[in-house]
């Protein structure tokens, strides 16, 4: 529990001091910028708070797929296939080329646009939040139970995202965002602890920040609500996922996918 208050209080900390920080070194900076930049310190913050913990392994990032575990990958193939599937099929013209600049006054071309997108953005928010909170945050509280585990992980996943409105993201987005993202990691906490390994939500979480970078006002229309529906689905399948779950404990911070059970639902002990 101290970690995850640690965890916490470093976020409020962060969220409040960084842009300041930045924006008076770097004061030419776009907003764009500036996100780019308070994205990858954030990076930098979770791989030193996992390297100073000396989770490298408790976090399973590049663990095998646990046995009977790479079903759950259809699920994290849903959420990225169904939504870009639907609006591909109801957009005639989706995608568009965003206009970005991280100096202000000096606009990047396609390619610098592509990149600040896949490597600024998604790939760095891919790393730090699933090492934190699928990572970190689960395997900390999985000695308490999976449920409790997957509730701290995604009310602070959630959290995380109210950080936003310091770099300008409207509110409405910012809560829009902050509500998909705890209840959709219930669902993904259910998949990590299923998966018995971090790196294939990794390479979901890149593709699914990298998609909707480049779709139009139209496609994002149809987007949105189709997404919304898939995490929801998602959710109900995590949390009957947990209960089924819950008597399952951690030992010794590995993971104990698919554990046979006794009639009575307890964990059979090696």
């Amino acid at each position: 529990m101290q970690l995850y208050v640690g965890i916490l209080a470093a976020m409020l900390v962060f969220g409040v001091v960084a842009r300041p920080i930045v924006e008076t070194l770097v004061p030419d900076l776009s907003v764009i910028g500036i996100r780019v930049v308070l994205n990858w310190l954030f990076v930098a913050l979770v791989v030193g708070l996992v390297a100073w913990l000396g989770w490298w392994r408790k976090v399973r990032l590049t663990a095998p797929i646990a046995s009977g575990g790479r079903r759950y990958l259809l699920v994290l193939a849903a959420l990225l296939l169904v939504p870009v599937g639907v609006t591909l099929a109801l957009t005639p013209a989706p995608f568009a080329v965003p206009e970005f600049t991280i100096l202000d006054g000096q606009p990047l071309s396609t390619a610098g646009v592509i990149v600040l997108v896949v490597v600024g953005f998604a790939l760095g928010a891919a790393v730090s939040e699933e090492l934190l909170y699928r990572g970190v945050v689960l395997r900390s509280f999985e000695s308490r139970g999976r449920i409790p585990a997957a509730l701290a992980a995604s009310f602070l996943f959630g959290a995380s995202h109210l950080s936003q409105l310091v770099v300008g993201v409207p509110l409405s987005e910012v809560l829009l965002v902050s509500v998909l993202s705890g209840v959709s990691g219930i669902g993904l906490a259910a998949v990590a602890f299923r998966l018995g390994t971090l790196w294939p939500l990794v390479g979901w979480h890149f593709l699914q920040n990298s998609f909707p970078a480049f779709l139009t006002a139209e496609a994002m229309a149809v987007f949105v609500p189709v997404n919304i529906a898939v995490v929801l689905g998602v959710a109900i399948l995590g949390t009957w996922l947990l209960w089924t779950d819950r008597n399952i404990r951690g030992v010794d911070g590995e993971i104990l996918a698919d554990a046979p059970t006794q009639p009575d639902g307890g964990e059979i002990k090696p």
